[in-house]
């Protein structure tokens, strides 16, 4: 099982007196501490034009932190490909895998937010098709052979890449939680990763998509997908009792959740009912994520830093994730 740190960058400058500098600094702070504690990875999201997320340019801020830490691995969950010139994508992130020796875990997606197509004029209806086409571009490119692209969406004359990344190819994964699309992932032979209250209600709903994706990858003759890293993310809050995690973390997540819904009423004791919502004492953690990884969950990816959360509330729960929940699995792979 490997951990590691999940941000969105919602931020409420209505609401909570914060500004996106500010924010950007105590990602930053996380990243170092997640670095220290032991984690194996951070993810930051991508996302324009609304409080739900203010990392326009993940890339940039992953480089900023590249230098203040010494191993933690640096992900973009995800990189939004049908909004973005994928040669430019190809040369930001092969830039920041150098910057890190290596560390670039590149999560891909093809987004799900209306306003966010507006607002680059993209056709939200081509998405899939344009992620296809932008995808093609970027394996290419990322081999730093000279190479020309004449897709539906993305035409390319003859280039070379003078920046390639340290990985060949970098580390990847393609998001995705529902059944017909992780179908076509696993046919590629591409890993998948996701939210997991995005595209289920209930932890046997993600079973069945696991096991649909492994049933496929297997058939496809990929190899063997146990081996395969499965990063999920969860909302999780950790403290010295559920009933201090609850009074810590419950308004926030509830302001999370009213921004992310766009209007659906989904609420914590949703989350709770589900077993999505990971709070409780570092034992009550250590519980709900084994139930997890029965189920395939072999990356698990905390999500800790929602609703504009006190930094120092943040921080105490990463420390006492890293000292009592994430020892509890490793001993465990020892034996």
């Amino acid at each position: 099982m490997k951990f590691s740190t999940f941000t969105v960058f919602d931020n409420y400058q209505n609401c909570i007196p914060r500004s996106v500098g500010q924010i950007y600094d105590e990602v930053a702070e996380q990243t170092i501490l997640a670095d220290e504690l032991g984690y194996d990875a951070v993810w930051y999201a991508e996302h324009h034009f609304s409080e739900y997320g203010v990392s326009t340019s993940p890339q940039m801020l992953l480089a900023s932190v590249a230098r203040q830490t010494k191993r933690i691995r640096l992900g973009v969950s995800v990189s939004v490909l049908p909004l973005h010139d994928p040669i430019e994508i190809a040369e930001d992130y092969a830039t920041l895998d150098i910057l890190s020796g290596g560390r670039l875990n590149m999560g891909l997606g093809s987004g799900y937010i209306a306003a966010e197509f507006a607002g680059f004029q993209i056709p939200m209806e081509d998405k899939a098709l344009r992620f296809n086409d932008a995808f093609d571009v970027l394996l290419k490119a990322w081999t730093g052979e000279r190479f020309s692209h004449n897709g539906p969406y993305y035409q390319v004359p003859e280039v070379q890449l003078n920046v390639t990344p340290v990985q060949q190819p970098p580390e990847f994964w393609v998001a995705s939680l529902r059944k017909e699309p992780v179908r076509y992932v696993a046919r590629a032979g591409h890993r998948i990763m996701g939210i997991a209250y995005v595209n289920s209600n209930s932890r046997a709903e993600m079973a069945d998509v696991i096991e649909t994706y492994k049933d496929e990858y297997r058939a496809r003759g990929h190899g063997d997908p146990d081996a395969l890293e499965m990063p999920i993310a969860f909302h999780v809050h950790v403290a010295e009792s559920l009933a201090e995690a609850e009074e810590n973390a419950k308004e926030a997540i509830n302001l999370y959740l009213r921004t992310r819904q766009y209007g659906k009423n989904i609420q914590y004791e949703d989350l709770r009912a589900r077993q999505q919502a990971i709070f409780g004492t570092p034992d009550d953690v250590i519980e709900q994520i084994k139930a997890y990884q029965e189920i395939g969950v072999n990356h698990f990816m905390a999500f800790m830093n929602f609703g504009g959360l006190e930094q120092k509330k943040v921080l105490r729960s990463m420390e006492l994730f890293a000292k009592h929940v994430m020892p509890a699995f490793q001993a465990a792979e020892v034996k």
